[in-house]
């Protein structure tokens, strides 16, 4: 926790994640967020003084990622192999709750790097909840000797953090649609990830980062001049909600 609070207090940082989506989350009564388990690090410093839930695994750096979480004010609900389960209860709950905030390493907890796991996407499907992808790159990091060698920005930075969205999955939707809709937000993360990497290198493709890319993945697939595309007709957009969305449950009762 002082190493994170040394890196930010002497970088240079930028984040829109607060000015959008802080309104953003309480207009429409919860939100799941989505990072890579690269990002872990920063990820308690960006989502510091908010009502955040996560899911830990219940191993030995599970534990260990738990207290961190803990300790910057995390509600962590534990996996292991009662996912299922721990998922209807996180449904269950921000269904009960009122802005509520899930931030979820979607090819966490042991990988493979770069592959979404469903877990978010079904929070989202259950809940009525709006998804965003978000995304911290530091100019200069080390890099851990683990699966998805987990970045640890270094002092003396500059670090960007960006947040997209909010994609929105009709609870009622088929199985098919809902295939498509993870691969297309799989895909949207990359590219998140890839611009703001570019963005705070100056250009520059860091090969660590692409490292586990998938080999199908294709730079540039945002039209020109925007960020992010659509999967529906409500997506990307700040000022209304589907009608089948957690806000419209609520207004209803």
């Amino acid at each position: 926790m002082l190493y994170i609070f040394i890196v930010w207090s002497t970088s240079r940082t930028t984040d829109n994640y607060a000015e959008r989506y802080d309104p953003f989350t309480q207009k429409f009564g919860g939100l799941v967020a989505m990072i890579w388990h690269q990002e872990v690090v920063t990820a308690p410093h960006i989502f510091r003084g908010r009502k955040v839930h996560t899911l830990a695994s219940l191993n030995t750096m599970g534990r260990l990622i738990t207290a961190l979480l803990e300790n910057h004010d995390f509600r962590v609900f534990r996996g292991g192999r009662r996912k299922r389960i721990v998922l209807k209860d996180m449904i269950r709950y921000l269904h009960q709750n009122p802005d509520v905030v899930y931030g979820i390493t979607v090819d966490g907890s042991r990988g493979p790097a770069r592959r979404m796991k469903r877990g978010s996407c079904l929070l989202a499907k259950g809940s009525g909840a709006p998804l965003c992808a978000v995304s911290t790159r530091a100019r200069h990091c080390l890099y851990a000797p683990s699966w998805d060698e987990t970045a640890v920005p270094l002092p003396f930075n500059r670090i960007d953090t960006y947040a997209l969205g909010p994609y929105w999955i009709d609870p009622k939707c088929d199985s098919e649609t809902f295939d498509a809709f993870c691969t297309h937000i799989e895909q949207e993360l990359l590219s998140l990830t890839d611009f703001i990497d570019r963005k705070v290198k100056n250009g520059r493709i860091d090969a660590r980062v692409r490292k586990h890319f998938p080999e199908t993945w294709q730079a540039d697939r945002w039209p020109e001049g925007t960020l992010g595309t659509p999967f529906t007709e409500w997506d990307l957009q700040y000022e209304n909600a589907p009608p089948w969305s957690k806000a419209s449950e609520s207004a209803s009762e």
